[in-house]
């Protein structure tokens, strides 16, 4: 539970279990609260550590991905192995979801990191639209602060976490993944083609809970999709400049 704020929902789940745990054993206990604070503390941070550790996996799950085989996906496997050899990056796992839109989310942990992309994106997009998208993927992969924003996408998802925080404070960080996603291909044109080659497939993936939304390249939910990201003509406006 390293560099967490009070903002955190990592922190706010583990005050609201404190108080679950705590609570009911100090009634029972009948005792001084001491104890009861102790058991409530340290069983709930234990509890926090491991639902931690399981937070990628079932974020990843929740998507409906399959890992995407080398095989099938040729072309998208050595688009994403050229960009990685060429600076010098480890390749992420690579995982599709059966889905005619376009989109693309990254997951990590603290030991590595996996891509998804839409079959919509892999069909539709051209090379150069395709090596755009995947610099963007990378870029997200190469943050920090993935494997926290994918750990929150987790806890993001019970409901009393979104009364005290939300995922909108990643907004400032999709115009840097952008810039970003161009620097690692050389060429911007390419990375604002496939950002409007994703818009004009749509962007919404059902299945992907609106707790992920800062994890994809797009709001996979539409609705107030400028709450997480900017907008696409503001996104490719900023890489002229580039």
């Amino acid at each position: 539970m390293n560099n967490l704020d009070i903002r955190s929902p990592v922190f706010i789940t583990y005050l609201f279990l404190s108080l679950l745990v705590g609570v009911p054993v100090f009634l029972l206990s009948g005792k001084s609260f001491v104890i009861p604070l102790l058991i409530a503390l340290v069983g709930s941070f234990l509890l926090i550590l491991i639902m931690i550790r399981l937070a990628p996996g079932a974020v990843l799950r929740s998507f409906g991905s399959i890992p995407a085989n080398e095989k099938q996906f040729p072309r998208l496997h050595n688009a994403l192995e050229g960009i990685c050899v060429n600076h010098g990056l480890d390749k992420p796992d690579v995982y599709v979801i059966d889905n005619p839109r376009g989109n693309a989310a990254a997951v990590a942990d603290k030991r590595s990191q996996a891509v998804v992309l839409t079959t919509g994106a892999i069909d539709s997009l051209n090379l150069i639209e395709i090596e755009g998208l995947l610099a963007q993927l990378i870029a997200k992969c190469t943050d920090k602060k993935l494997p926290k924003k994918t750990v929150e996408a987790f806890f993001l998802r019970f409901p009393f976490t979104r009364i005290f925080t939300g995922n909108k404070k990643y907004k400032n960080d999709v115009g840097l993944e952008d810039a970003k996603g161009a620097e690692l291909t050389r060429y911007p044109p390419g990375v604002q083609r496939s950002l409007i080659a994703l818009r004009d497939l749509g962007t919404e993936i059902e299945d992907a809970p609106r707790s992920t939304s800062h994890l994809w390249l797009m709001n996979p939910k539409e609705l107030n999709a400028e709450d997480t990201h900017p907008s696409i003509e503001e996104r490719v406006s900023a890489m002229e400049e580039l």
